[in-house]
């Protein structure tokens, strides 16, 4: 099993953080969008072990620094499984709207002959096709993204000094 780094260079801790917020409690949008988007471009391989490396041309407080990450991670996790849940609620509402209209069109049309009645067949099979395309096309992908944003929260963080700055800090 091999160990993949994924390395972001920064120029001080503050380029980590939003900059609207003055306590530094707030991951920067950037960083996390970097950082996912190499992730899951690049890294899909389920047995490697994946390490974000962060060098820095200043010195940081790596805790805080590492516990901001992880949050960051979580929300972008926590957007994702919510993503998921919508999704699924919106493939079982159009599955039940489809099959609701595909009744009341084999009902009317048993009964009467009209346009209007070929309308409902139309909608309550688009519906349906609409709920099997997000079963089979869009759920899938959610599903994997999903999974990779749970590796990533678990994937180790490690800081150092970017080559010139150890001699900067040293004098």
């Amino acid at each position: 099993m091999s160990t993949q780094i994924i390395k972001m260079k920064i120029h001080e801790e503050s380029d980590l953080y939003s900059p609207l917020d003055p306590d530094r409690n707030i991951l920067s949008e950037d960083i996390v969008s970097y950082l996912t988007r190499v992730f899951l471009s690049q890294h899909r391989k389920r047995h490697d072990n994946y390490t974000i490396e962060i060098i820095s041309d200043t010195p940081l407080d790596e805790e805080h620094a590492r516990a901001m990450i992880r949050r960051g991670f979580d929300q972008e996790r926590d957007d994702i499984k919510y993503a998921v849940k919508r999704l699924t609620m919106k493939e079982v509402y159009l599955a039940i709207i489809g099959v609701v209209i595909l009744s009341l069109w084999l009902y009317l049309s048993a009964t009467m002959e009209n346009v209007r009645v070929e309308i409902l067949s139309i909608m309550g099979w688009v519906a349906i096709w609409e709920a099997f395309s997000i079963a089979i096309m869009q759920r899938p992908e959610l599903l994997i993204q999903q999974e990779n944003i749970y590796r990533l929260v678990n994937t180790e963080i490690r800081f150092r000094l970017a080559e010139g700055s150890q001699e900067k800090a040293e004098n």
